[in-house]
């Protein structure tokens, strides 16, 4: 398979003489921690499913002879669909073991996606769970093997169910000896490929190499002070970076223990940050807001977690407020699937920056604010988010033109998230460019919107769209779940609250669509595209054009 990779050759000398990238590979970090710690637990999940780093190592191996076997040699892919289980980590280790390029796929991932995924990698070996939220994998694989011309083995993961046909990874576990050889790999070369969540269009194939990898959880780890000692909890999803990057790849890097939680419930968190102790956490603005909530009905002993950081979506003030009082710090982190992290909140910032900002560039790292011609805005102007550095992702697979519009030249990757920065560096997301309500000529940020409304004692969750105005070009459409929705919520309340809190009036939303849930990818981010497309279509149902405050 032909990739084309960027990696700028003067990026790559700066970056190795600095001592952001070396010669180690994941692998190696993985085999130092099964050296340092065999007897340690290296993972566990909420099946009560553990495995030492000794114990997955040996597991690991198992599949990686199996893997071998089976023709996959290094730089070949391996795709797995494998919720947030154990045995998500067994195959990501038995991947690098052999140089194969590790592919995680997101479990909500259909006919389609899966299509579109497995023929994009050209993946060789899929894994699948048997049964997952009710959910039949391997019916759904027997209608979809003609259309995969390079899959050569599908391997069953039976967690809950058992599985009548095709291989299973209980029997190679069984069957196969561990590896005995693994087979080197170049730090720059591609270690794993995630797709992106999908927000507004089909998702990306992002190239991240070992370096890439490394870099970003060493930048995390001194950011956030993680070492050995720490038990991180992942509830978000593995496949995605904030549950593959933090949640797997941090801990065995650093010789920790991960606490996986396939399903999230607010609850089940804290009984897992209860019975494992753990000490540092991560997830969506949304998972948070559900564990204050279940906070409010019962108590549970959280002492042990020392920090949660919060990424995949801006965070509301007053929700980083309301955590500390509840006994839990919040800690901004921002990022995305292509840079891994840009920004963090430091441990001992003031109050005022934890609540304020998104952080200020980690280890390595360059930040800029620009404008649409890349040039650098003033301080507290509002721009484009430009990154560049050792995290920064090394192109979208098979896509060089979309690569190239992504990332220039001179390594910038151009985030397309709108955000101020300080004088001190330090940043805050406003919104994406997509976000950006343009009424009459004036600007609105949706995410501003959004923060004002989730104050509202009634509003659980909230997407503030544009809606289509033949006058103003665009109006503000507030779509909004609430805690009762038979006290509902009218548009003279939503006017009140935004007059309450001093908001010009040209930025109040001028329809609210109450719904039941609203439209999120697997890492929490809100579906923009599909309320846009929703208001688009009722408003031509109704034939209105005009809506006023």
């Amino acid at each position: 398979m032909s990739l084309e990779m960027r990696i700028n050759e003067d990026r790559r000398r700066e970056y190795r003489q600095a001592g952001y990238w070396g010669d180690a590979t994941l692998a190696d970090y993985w085999q130092m921690s099964v050296l340092c710690s065999p007897e340690k637990v290296a993972v566990t999940d909420l099946q009560g499913t553990s495995y030492t780093y000794a114990e997955l190592d040996d597991a690991a191996g198992r599949v990686a002879t199996y893997l071998r076997e089976n023709g996959v040699m290094p730089g070949d892919f391996v795709s797995f669909q494998i919720p947030a289980w154990s045995e998500f980590t067994v195959i990501y280790i038995a991947c690098l073991k052999i140089g194969a390029v590790v592919n995680p796929i997101c479990w909500g991932y259909r006919a389609d996606e899966l299509i579109y995924v497995l023929n994009k990698c050209e993946s060789k070996v899929l894994f699948i769970p048997s049964e997952f939220r009710g959910f039949d994998y391997p019916s759904m694989l027997s209608s979809l093997k003609l259309k995969l011309p390079s899959l050569r083995e599908i391997v069953v993961v039976e967690k809950v169910t058992k599985s009548s046909e095709g291989n299973t990874l209980s029997k190679i576990l069984k069957d196969y000896p561990p590896l005995v050889i693994n087979y080197p790999r170049n730090s720059d070369d591609l270690a794993a490929v995630l797709f992106t969540s999908g927000t507004e269009s089909f998702p990306k194939g992002v190239m991240l190499t070992h370096n890439n990898i490394i870099a970003a959880e060493r930048s995390l780890a001194a950011a956030m002070n993680i070492t050995h000692l720490d038990v991180m909890l992942m509830p978000a999803p593995t496949a995605h970076a904030i549950g593959f990057h933090h949640g797997v790849t941090l801990p065995f890097m650093y010789g920790a223990k991960s606490v996986l939680q396939d399903i999230f419930k607010p609850e089940i968190t804290l009984q897992l940050i209860e019975r494992e102790k753990c000490t540092c956490g991560m997830g969506a603005t949304p998972l948070v807001y559900d564990i204050l909530r279940a906070l409010q009905k019962r108590k549970y002993d959280i002492s042990s977690l020392r920090l949660f950081m919060c990424g995949g979506a801006p965070i509301p003030r007053h929700m980083v407020k309301e955590s500390m009082t509840a006994g839990i710090k919040v800690i901004g982190v921002y990022g995305s699937t292509e840079s891994v992290p840009h920004t963090a909140v430091r441990l001992d910032d003031d109050l005022e920056k934890i609540i304020s900002t998104d952080g200020a560039a980690v280890s390595g790292v360059e930040i800029q604010v620009v404008d649409e011609s890349h040039q650098p805005v003033p301080v507290w102007i509002q721009g484009e988010e430009a990154s560049r550095g050792p995290t920064v992702f090394v192109g979208y697979l098979k896509e060089p033109e979309l690569t190239a519009r992504a990332l220039d030249d001179n390594g910038w990757y151009y985030s397309g998230d709108l955000c101020t920065m300080d004088k001190d560096g330090y940043i805050r997301i406003t919104g994406r460019k997509k976000d950006i309500i343009i009424r009459g000529g004036e600007n609105i940020s949706s995410i501003e919107l959004e923060n004002i409304l989730l104050q509202h004692p009634n509003v659980r969750e909230v997407g503030v769209v544009a809606m289509p105005d033949p006058r103003l070009g665009e109006r503000a459409c507030a779509f909004v779940v609430l805690n009762d929705r038979d006290k509902g919520l009218t548009l003279k309340e939503v006017g009140k609250l935004f007059e309450e809190k001093g908001v010009s009036k040209f930025k109040y939303p001028e329809r609210v669509e109450i719904v039941e849930n609203l439209p999120r990818t697997a890492s929490g981010k809100i579906q923009k595209y599909v309320l846009r497309q929703d208001i688009k279509t009722k408003l031509e149902q109704e034939n209105l054009i005009v809506f006023t405050a």
